[in-house]
Order: C-alpha cells, then sequence, then structure tokens
C-alpha cells in the first residue's frame, strides 16, 4: 500500500496526466470568491474550452474562457481580454492570470509541482462522498508562516474524480499582509461539471481573433485634483443615522474627506490608519469623514462595525467625484479650519500615516 506522500504524489500526476493527454476538452467553471472585508461571494459561471499543445511552454496548451462581462482568449503568442460589455479589447503577450483564467492547464500545472512537495505539505484527506459517488480529497500546505506577528498562509483543497481522474472542485484560503501593510484574506472555489472530452467539432482556438466591432478603450483622462488654497466645495450627505452633513459646522477645524468604497482592500487599510488619526487628533481639532458615493446606509455600518470605524460615516451623490475629483479609492482631500484645501492624497500606502500626521502638526497647535 502507498504511502500517505506517495498516494497524494500519484493522485496528483494522474489527474495532470489526464489532463495532459488530451486533446481538447470544454466544461463549465463556476467561480465563487468572497474576500475577508466582504460579506457575500461573488459568483460567476465559466464556460472554458482548451485545446492541449504539448509544445506550448507557457500554459500548455491555448484556451477560450467566457465569463459574464468578458471572454477570455490565449493562443501561445497572445492574450486577448474582450470586454462584453462595452466592446473594447486588451491585448498582452502572455497568458493573462487571475481566478477566470485558471484553467485545468493551469491547475495541471499546480498539481505537477504539488506531487513533489514533501510529505508534511500534502495531505490525503477520507474520501469525499457527493451523490453516493467518491472522490479523492488532497489539501497542500502552500505556505503557513508568521509574518510581522500575523498568521500568514495558503492552503489548497483538491477534490478529484476517481474514475475520470478530472477535478470536481478546487478551493484555496490564503491570508497574507500586503505592500501596504493591510491583512487580507480570501476565499476563492472552482466547481467543475459538463465535461465534454476530445470533441471532433472542436473550435479552433490556434488563432485569438478580436472581433471586428470591438475596439481598443478610451484612454482615461487625467483627474486633476483640487489645488491647495481652493475654497472647498460643499458636501451633501447623510449619515448614518439619517442626519444630514454640512462642512459649515466644521468651520475652525481641520477636516479630513476619505473617499472610498467598502469592496476596496485598500479601503480596509485606511480604516486603520484613521482610527489611528481619530485617536492621534480628535481633541486637537481634527475631523474625519467618510465619504461613500457608491454604498448603501446599511452596507456601510456593516463595514464600519467590522473595522471598528470611530469616524462618521455618509453616503453622496456619485456627483461627489465632480466637486472633488479623484481617481480611485480611496482618496483623500485635507482641508484647513478655514475650509480651504491644504492637500490632497490619492490612493493607501504605507508612509501615507506619517505624511498626513506631519501635515496635521503644521495645522493643528
Amino acid at each position: 500500500m502507498l504511502a500517505p506522500a506517495s498516494a497524494c504524489g500519484q493522485v496528483f500526476k494522474r489527474s495532470a496526466a489526464k489532463i495532459r493527454s488530451l486533446k481538447n476538452i470544454s466544461y463549465t467553471d463556476i467561480v465563487q470568491m468572497k474576500f475577508s472585508f466582504q460579506d457575500n461571494f461573488s459568483v460567476d459561471t465559466l464556460q472554458s474550452a482548451l485545446t492541449i499543445v504539448p509544445t506550448e511552454l507557457s500554459t500548455g496548451g491555448y484556451y477560450a474562457v467566457k465569463s459574464r462581462q468578458n471572454r477570455y482568449l490565449y493562443d501561445g503568442d497572445r492574450s486577448v481580454t474582450l470586454n462584453l460589455s462595452d466592446s473594447t479589447y486588451k491585448v498582452a503577450s502572455q497568458s493573462v492570470t487571475g481566478q477566470n483564467t485558471r484553467t485545468l492547464l493551469y491547475w495541471a500545472g499546480q498539481m505537477e509541482r504539488f506531487s513533489r512537495l514533501p510529505p508534511n505539505r500534502v495531505v490525503l484527506l477520507p474520501d469525499t462522498v457527493i451523490n453516493a459517488v467518491s472522490y479523492s480529497h488532497l489539501r497542500v500546505t502552500v505556505n503557513d508562516t508568521l509574518i510581522n506577528k500575523e498568521h500568514c498562509y495558503t492552503f489548497l483543497h483538491f477534490v478529484i474524480d476517481k474514475s475520470s481522474l478530472l477535478p470536481h472542485e478546487i478551493s484555496s484560503q490564503l491570508r497574507g499582509v500586503s505592500e501596504d501593510g493591510s491583512v487580507l484574506g480570501c476565499i476563492e472555489i472552482h466547481s467543475y461539471s459538463n465535461y465534454f472530452l476530445n470533441k471532433k467539432d472542436f473550435p479552433d482556438l490556434s488563432f485569438a481573433r478580436i472581433p471586428d466591432n470591438f475596439k481598443l478603450p478610451e484612454k482615461p483622462k487625467p483627474v486633476i485634483p483640487l489645488a491647495a488654497g481652493t475654497s472647498a466645495p460643499s458636501l451633501d450627505g447623510l449619515d448614518l443615522s439619517g442626519a444630514r452633513l454640512s462642512l459649515d459646522a466644521y468651520k475652525g477645524k481641520a477636516v479630513l474627506l476619505n473617499f472610498g468604497t467598502i469592496g476596496c482592500p485598500h479601503c480596509v487599510a485606511a480604516a486603520q490608519m484613521l482610527s489611528n488619526l481619530h485617536d492621534q487628533f480628535n481633541d486637537k481639532g481634527l475631523v474625519i469623514i467618510n465619504v461613500y458615493p457608491h454604498d448603501s446606509r446599511d452596507a456601510i455600518a456593516r463595514f464600519d462595525n467590522r473595522f471598528h470605524v470611530k469616524s462618521r460615516s455618509i453616503t453622496t451623490d456619485k456627483r461627489v467625484q465632480d466637486s472633488y475629483p479623484h481617481s480611485g479609492y480611496p482618496s483623500f482631500y485635507l482641508l484647513d479650519g478655514n475650509g480651504r484645501v491644504t492637500v490632497s492624497y490619492n490612493g493607501y500606502y504605507k508612509e501615507l500615516q506619517a505624511e498626513i500626521t506631519r501635515q496635521l502638526k503644521t495645522m493643528i497647535q
């Protein structure tokens, strides 16, 4: 009988070899994904078609993957992303990587790599039984460590059909520290069904054709923030209790406006920074206002509760971007006691708290 580590390696090798042995394969891939700061999973259904080409060194073949909003093509020489909502396209010289293009060719390569891992990194769990059918279940520890005293890890689970040797489900759980210092987690689940193998009428994927009606996206116009010394425009919004906010109420105080959205991982990191600034400067005259042009009051309230937000949050019209130009989230405007713009900041990064702190110390005595 095979030892556990050897058994794991054999399952991975056989599954990868089965995929590599095919001429072509098509299937449905239901992808579920949720970041640690989100309440619910996002779900997308992908229709995938692969041509296996052993001599193609990048991915091992060509693919066409259609999601709800995009179509991804790779022909060995280039990858093409078609945006189906606005009929625009992007071209890259290499295969696009991401949750929607992690095809079975990608996972075949991963399984081949995992088959060589030491015994403490791969475990063959008891079979998973689905509709009275047993499937092999393997768990891979890609990494498991401490970074800045934070537990960081990546765990993968493979549920593989013992008969067909094809995956039924592949899931990942990860937690890590991003470049800006924020700690984020993510769960990603791929569920596979509707397999068709070696079809004779399979489409030709060797040329990633761009449809005639598709065009390159227009270059975005640069966003120019309000200049220092500009009188701050009025800000019309409702806080989480339904009370209307007016900047006039904060004359004589420094005001830090944080433009954010709850679906942004960098806004999570910014929330911790803003709590630190609140603790340091709230009793010295700083007012922090979190401005959400895209999110509901209920969603903002859950976000504020989850990340212990101490400052006031408001909902406002999307047209606030015309009054306070910003190119992404989070973005910040610091106003002085006379209601004038002192400085603006675009994005969140490690040094931002120190930069805002230095600026506030020159403004607040």
